[in-house]
């Protein structure tokens, strides 16, 4: 099973909410896709977000979230040939799944879906106020 850092484990079910130490992170409804970056160096896939809204601990009114999938194998990716970049703007959820020993997610993001082995999932949230447009001030 994968180590979670930063947020608790999961069920094997769609989830849009992560509990963390600052409390319940809905990255469906109160935030925002940036970018998705594999990195085949540090074998990792991360998803940035803009997260609106408090978080115990902190007085920012947005954060910025990275969800980091690690030591990654056995990706798939599909993004559709009619691929429209506002129909990849959200998060629609996450499955966790163990199978025969490993952990696999299944992300859903709109028009961009990926599944992967993960040995990690780690949850990173920086103190950034970010306007509307989703870009730290």
């Amino acid at each position: 099973m994968a180590r979670f850092i930063g947020l608790k484990p999961f069920p094997a079910l769609p989830v849009i909410e992560f509990e963390t130490a600052g409390g319940l992170m809905d990255l469906h409804n109160m935030a925002d896709l940036g970018d998705l970056t594999i990195s085949p160096q540090r074998s990792t896939l991360t998803i940035r977000f803009v997260h609106y809204g408090k978080l115990r601990g902190s007085d920012a009114e947005s954060h910025a979230v990275e969800l980091e999938f690690g030591e990654i194998r056995d990706l798939k990716m599909e993004l559709p040939a009619d691929y429209e970049p506002r129909a990849a703007e959200t998060l629609e959820f996450i499955v966790h799944r163990e199978v025969s020993g490993p952990s696999y997610f299944d992300i859903d993001m709109g028009d961009v879906k990926c599944t992967l082995a993960a040995e990690t999932l780690t949850l990173r949230v920086s103190d950034v106020n970010c306007p509307i447009d989703g870009h730290p001030s």
